[in-house]
């Protein structure tokens, strides 16, 4: 799934379309009213692509942290509201 997907099917702000959760990632609460998004292996590549297109999203909703996984993908994104 891609950023574009997101802003293009769904409803509401890009943040809690992706706190909804998705084949690509589980969500994990951080306790400071953001989530982490981690990678399900089975969809690797289209994580990365996510993760990517959202590095690339400006956006005045949340600031993101992502983590790499040594072989140019990532394997998971903090996520925290601004």
């Amino acid at each position: 799934m891609t950023v574009a997907f997101f802003i293009a099917n769904a409803m509401g702000r890009l943040f809690d379309r992706l706190k909804a959760g998705a084949a690509e990632y589980t969500v994990e609460p951080t306790g400071e009213g953001g989530f982490v998004l981690i990678r399900n292996d089975e969809h690797s590549e289209a994580f990365a692509r996510l993760v990517r297109d959202l590095i690339n999203y400006p956006n005045d909703e949340f600031a993101m942290l992502p983590t790499g996984d040594g072989r140019g993908g990532y394997e998971r994104v903090v996520i925290l509201p601004l």
